[in-house]
């Protein structure tokens, strides 16, 4: 499923290449008269002379009934939909080039920004310089007559702008504060740290009797041996490349491609989104581009993320199952240690990577670069990650995004509280498994009629897609729909409960009670779900294209209908595949290349937005976007978060989660702690 709707995204994306116009609906000529969306001076010119200030500024177009290009401007910018507002412009200014109009500041009437929540935004992030409000207030005047000056010379139109930070050439290099400090500290340790391991553990190899590679991929007796050669480099790097040592691990190494594939069309479609808040010449490629029939299948993509929640909820049954931690006769109290126990293993092995990428953009990611554009696209996380980490670190940002680092994190909030609620379903379930079907029908209920009730009542969208302005400026703006229906965890109970059911088919499938390979009406149901694929993602289309009077019922319906049988098409792949049914689809998903990156999709979901901001983030100029230079870009950002997931893997996860086992598991014998065990990353479908 993933991989046709990889193939089917990038086809959409391609498509774009041919290079027409919705027919009747677009003039170019007519639209290459209204002011750009971005302009920018010399960023690096400026900043060459040591009394230099560039300023990037927000700008609002003033309404002229006058004015034929002004009512060009207004009819392009009501289609929200579709459009970016094109009465709102970004401008990067130089003040050296601005002396000239400092003169006629007295001309133009001072007007205040309408967006209110924009100014609010801006006052919260950009924090830098609020001592010298003399020089502020200068900066305002001298960039309000300046671009009044240029607007009025060229279209006769009048503006007012909003400074959204200056940088001047004395202080554009950040001080270093005492939590930059800290985490350069914590980085040094952890190296010294893996140093002393790696050689520890080469000692121990030469001191073995024996001497090839395979004394690094097996276990060591000794608890104390492992934990300090927790942090050896290469003892990790085995880890991650080693070959499936359990029957489980090898039935669900399909799970390996949904997972790479999962994680490559959610760079995919961060890539379009993200190069929608960048400086681009040429809007009019998104623009025409959300017109188009085939771009459901990425603005309704956004249904990919269920795949990590089914394969989430049928790892937390089968392994919960087998372990048999919970039976009838198990009493309240050790019911409820066994609900802790489980729930802060899971915790503690994910939050040291996400304690890292909290410090990393609060300090080092704003270091990376500069461009006038750089800091519009990180200072949010830089501030936000100092005061709001706290959301991180308790896995609640899915409800609290506003104000919040590391956006992509909402997965993990609405994962680790679905991971809660199913705990308990499942030690209730197993204690009292006469009551599993009326929990498992209640769960079911909800799934459907919590989205529907939502929709309806509070007057949502049939589905969310993103229109231009969305992300523009960052943050998710005019985004009801999203907030209500995307992160939260009570609208995503489906994904959870439809791995349960696949847990339990697989475990009757182990048992022998099961047969479907070798059955051509299977084959043919792989088929036929693929085909279910296309046909959920492109029934949103008319949602995108049209306006429906709401409250709606026929809306709410389709929100409960459609996330629900997108959850019942991915439960049915991981059936059949559970199966091995699937032949070539099989085989691919199944691919040893597979199994490393899969390994590391954790990391990658966490770093593929770091990577993005700094791929996107270094633009001089405003960049032409085309189909193809989008899929490079999409591919540039996909290898580079592969080598920097694996490396965080390598000297950060593995060797945490090693810790954790030496501190938490009891001491066992060799023939107890196989390969397997050692090198398995934390219980999540990521």
């Amino acid at each position: 499923m993933l991989r046709w709707l990889a193939i089917g995204v990038l086809s959409a994306i391609l498509s774009l290449g041919q290079g027409h116009f919705l027919s009747g609906s677009f003039n170019l000529t007519l639209y290459r008269h209204m002011p750009a969306l971005y302009q920018l001076d010399d960023y690096d010119l400026c900043l060459d002379n040591k009394a230099g200030t560039y300023c990037l500024v927000y700008v609002e177009i003033l309404p002229n009934a006058s004015s034929a290009l002004w009512h060009q401007i207004d009819q392009v910018s009501q289609d929200s939909k579709h459009r970016f507002r094109h009465d709102r412009v970004f401008r990067g200014v130089c003040l050296e080039n601005c002396k000239p109009s400092i003169n006629n500041i007295s001309e133009f009437e001072k007007e205040e920004i309408l967006d209110k929540e924009l100014i609010s935004y801006y006052e919260k992030v950009h924090r830098r310089d609020e001592t010298n409000s003399d020089r502020d207030l200068f900066y305002k005047d001298v960039v309000k007559g300046c671009l009044n000056h240029k607007f009025s010379e060229k279209f006769s139109l009048r503006t007012r702008s909003l400074i959204e930070y200056c940088v001047s050439a004395s202080d554009k290099d950040l001080k270093l504060d005492l939590l930059d400090l800290t985490f350069y500290g914590i980085l040094v340790v952890i190296l010294f740290i893996t140093l002393c391991s790696s050689f520890l553990d080469y000692r121990l190899r030469k001191m073995s009797s024996q001497k090839s590679e395979g004394f690094y991929r097996e276990p060591l007796k000794d608890r104390r041996q492992r934990l300090l050669t927790s942090f050896s480099v290469v003892r990790n790097y085995h880890r991650l490349v080693e070959p499936y040592n359990s029957d489980f691990s090898r039935d669900v190494s399909f799970f390996d491609g949904f997972r790479v594939i999962g994680v490559f069309v959610v760079i995919l479609g961060h890539t379009l989104m993200v190069f929608m808040t960048v400086p681009i010449e040429n809007p009019e490629f998104y623009e025409q581009f959300l017109f188009r029939f085939e771009t459901s299948i990425f603005q309704n993509g956004s249904l990919v993320i269920q795949i990590f929640f089914v394969m989430s909820g049928f790892l937390l049954y089968v392994n919960f199952t087998k372990r048999q931690q919970i039976q009838p006769k198990t009493g309240t109290l050790e019911c409820i240690a066994v609900y802790f126990r489980v729930f802060s293993y899971r915790y503690f092995r994910l939050l040291p990577s996400l304690l890292v990428l909290i410090l990393f953009n609060g300090t080092l990611l704003v270091r990376l670069q500069n461009g006038p554009f750089w800091r519009h696209l990180t200072e949010a996380e830089r501030v936000f990650c100092r005061s709001n980490w706290w959301k991180n670190v308790f896995f609640v940002t899915n409800h609290m995004l506003e104000d919040s680092c590391s956006h992509q994190t909402w997965y993990l909030g609405a994962d680790m509280q679905l991971f809660e609620l199913f705990l308990i379903v499942i030690i209730i379930t197993k204690k009292h498994p006469k009551l599993t079907r009326a929990i498992y029908t209640t769960l079911l209920a909800l799934a459907f009629a919590v989205p529907a009730v939502l929709t309806y009542v509070l007057e949502l969208d049939g589905i969310y897609h993103i229109r231009p302005e969305t992300y523009r400026y960052l943050y998710f703006r005019h985004s009801d729909t999203f907030y209500q229906m995307y992160p939260p965890f009570y609208t995503n109970l489906g994904g959870y409960l439809f791995g349960f059911l696949c847990g339990h088919f697989y475990l009757k499938q182990r048992s022998g009670k099961v047969e479907l390979l070798g059955h051509l009406k299977y084959d043919l149901a792989m088929w036929l779900l693929v085909l279910a694929t296309l046909g959920i993602l492109f029934s949103g289309y008319i949602f995108i294209r049209q306006d429906f009077a709401k409250p709606s019922l026929w809306l709410a319906l389709y929100a409960g209908i459609h996330k629900i049988l997108w959850v019942l098409i991915c439960a049915g792949f991981v059936v059949l595949m559970c199966c091995k049914v699937g032949g070539v689809a099989y085989d691919f998903c199944t691919l040893p290349a597979f199994r490393p990156l899969a390994r590391i999709s954790f990391q990658s979901f966490l770093w593929h937005i770091v990577v993005l901001r700094t791929v996107a983030g270094y633009f001089r100029q405003p960049v032409y976007i085309s189909s193809f230079y989008l899929l490079c870009n999409v591919l540039s950002v996909f290898i580079l978060t592969q080598v920097v997931a694996a490396l965080v893997a390598v000297f950060l996860e593995y060797p945490f989660v090693e810790v954790m086992r030496c501190f938490i598991k009891p001491e066992k014998g060799p023939e107890e702690v196989g390969p397997e065990i050692q090198m398995r990353p934390a219980q999540s479908a990521v």
